[in-house]
């Protein structure tokens, strides 16, 4: 049997029955950094990570892993290779392993949702450790919320009360979340208490007026205003209408026009619902969602709201597919807030949905996703990897060609780089493909840039620029600005520059406000004022750390008097590499 590693809430391990021991907050705090750090360490980094104030840190780094070894030994081994540790994960189940990589399900969600990483412990006299485990601590607290909504959503249909309990659980975390009240309303409306779902809503207005000072938004009312369903009612129905919209709304996203095709999508949605034609509005849902995720139309909040009905409707129709695209959108989402535990969960989800059907495409795009979130992370030689392999599944889609591109740049590969972004950019004009187009074109700026081609990285960063004001897509304007800055940087027009990133994070907080871009953008503007603001060096900071986003953490400390460098956060692979 493998052994069983708790980290969440109080830790312990477990093997054939028998609980095995393992004492002392270092010992711990260096079995999870070997469990959910990516690139194994050297017995150097360890000393510098948990023991840089001990008089004798490699003697320390010996103890602790002979420990960890007695611990886990067998099953697991504990190698060391070039100089780097690492643990024999394979024999082991581990529960914050497991609820990052989305591998639960409705019988298993209580067991794993069960308090903090590393609970009760701390480590303010190893500082570097302590950020790491912050770092963690986030990332593994936005699976659990994210994993208990969509269990409670799973459930909501086959066992109401179950599902409620799940939603208020989420609840604790985030009182005013908008989509899990929405649930709740239409858990209480879909078993026909209506009047419990009144009172519900009833008493949130309350609590909304009472705390916040505004009103609830409608959005949480919604399952009151769709007609009551018969049991008898068959599950799936065709409407004609309907699927004309949806396919008129696609039409209109490829030719990016966004606005009108998230406005004609939910019309479709709408009329889907009212026919009974539930697998429709799912898919409806999904295309209005894209505008969102590719165009910023919308805030997260509305569709991820949005998608969770959706994937009410695919579960209870036992729709794999729609709930695969369904866990992919999600996690475009989560990575756009820069909820990077979330987001890597629902890739997963969806690769592993995709793969059980043979859907190879869906499982491609959840792979080529799950590298951006890769990349974001400085994780750029997993990135690579992911990126190569999804993409004759893909078809050499231009959006995933120019992700490939913006890693090889990354890692020093320009040139290589280069011709993927060019390449991108030419498939996506031959095909008409509008929405891919501005990222391609930074890109293929980007590696103009990196060569010292002003001229050609300009002509390809205005293009962008053009093409994002023309379909209304402020992530793209902002990227497009961002990067006419960096020429003007270079050429050594500070002001210039100055003037075209606070446009550009101007652009992004008023649209998604997608968290790399924003800190990457804050990284640049105090770097060319010296960091001057102190708002933006510690706003940019936040986010870096959180996500984490290794390299622009490491460019904004430098400007940040509340960390030191013991509190950088340690680099996670691939080369640091100036955005």
């Amino acid at each position: 049997m493998p052994l069983r590693v708790r980290l969440l809430g109080r830790p312990s391990l477990e093997h054939d029955g028998e609980s095995r021991r393992l004492e002392g907050y270092k010992p711990w705090a260096l079995l999870t950094y070997l469990l959910l750090e990516p690139r194994a360490p050297t017995r150097r980094e360890l000393a510098d990570l948990l023991w840089s104030e001990t008089d004798d840190p490699l003697g320390a780094v010996r103890w602790s892993l002979s420990q960890v070894r007695k611990a886990v030994n067998p099953p697991a081994e504990i190698g060391e290779r070039d100089g780097r540790i690492k643990i024999d994960a394979e024999v082991l189940v581990v529960d914050a392993g497991e609820l990052l990589r989305g591998e639960w399900d409705e019988t298993s969600i209580d067991d794993l949702v069960r308090g903090e990483l590393l609970e009760g412990m701390s480590f303010g006299e190893a500082p570097s450790f302590d950020t790491w485990l912050q770092v963690q601590r986030a990332r593994v607290a936005s699976s659990a919320a994210d994993a208990l909504r969509w269990a409670a959503t799973l459930l909501s249909h086959r066992d109401p009360d179950r599902a409620l309990t799940l939603a208020e659980r989420a609840l604790r975390s985030e009182p005013f979340d908008d989509g899990l009240h929405e649930l709740i309303v239409e858990i209480h409306t879909a078993r026909g208490d209506r009047e419990r779902a009144r009172t519900y809503v009833a008493g949130l207005a309350r609590r909304y007026r009472d705390e916040l000072s505004i009103e609830p938004p409608s959005s949480i009312s919604r399952p009151l205003e769709r007609p009551a369903r018969s049991a008898a009612e068959p599950l799936l129905r065709l409407d004609v209408r309907a699927r004309a919209l949806l396919d008129i709304a696609r039409v209109r996203f490829w030719a990016g026009d966004f606005a009108s095709a998230r406005d004609i999508a939910l019309r479709a949605a709408q009329q889907a619902g009212e026919s009974g034609d539930r697998a429709l509005e799912a898919r409806a849902l999904i295309v209005g969602s894209t505008t969102y995720t590719a165009g910023g139309l919308g805030t997260a909040r509305e569709w991820t709201s949005h998608l969770q009905r959706a994937l009410r409707l695919a579960n209870e129709l036992g729709d794999r597919a729609t709930s695969a695209q369904i866990e992919t959108e999600r996690g475009r989402i989560a990575a756009i807030e820069g909820r990077y535990g979330a987001a890597e969960a629902s890739f997963r989800r969806s690769r592993r949905l995709g793969e059980a059907i043979g859907d190879t495409k869906e499982a491609g795009w959840a792979r080529a996703m799950l590298a951006v979130v890769h990349a974001d992370r400085c994780e750029y030689a997993t990135a690579e990897e992911e990126l190569r392999a999804a993409l004759p599944e893909l078809g050499w889609a231009p959006e995933v060609m120019g992700v490939l591109a913006r890693v090889l740049i990354r890692m020093g590969n320009v040139e290589d780089g280069k011709a993927f972004a060019d390449a991108a950019v030419t498939r996506a004009e031959r095909e008409g493909l509008l929405p891919p187009l501005p990222g391609t074109l930074v890109h293929a700026g980007d590696a103009r840039l990196a060569q010292g081609d002003l001229d050609g990285a300009t002509e390809r960063f205005s293009r962008a620029l053009t093409i994002a004001q023309e379909t209304q897509s402020p992530s793209s304007q902002a990227l497009g600005l961002r990067g006419l800055a960096l020429v003007a940087r270079a050429r050594g027009d500070d002001e210039r520059a100055v003037a075209l990133l606070r446009e550009a994070l101007a652009r992004e907080d008023q649209a998604q406000g997608r968290r790399w871009n924003v800190a990457a953008i804050l990284a640049d503007i105090v770097e060319v004022e010296g960091g001057r603001d102190k708002e933006h060096v510690e706003r940019g900071l936040r986010i870096a750390l959180a996500g984490p986003m290794p390299d622009l953490a490491e460019r904004l400390r430098r400007f940040s008097s509340s960390h030191t460098l013991g509190h950088t956060v340690p680099h996670t692979g691939g080369h640091t590499v100036v955005s």
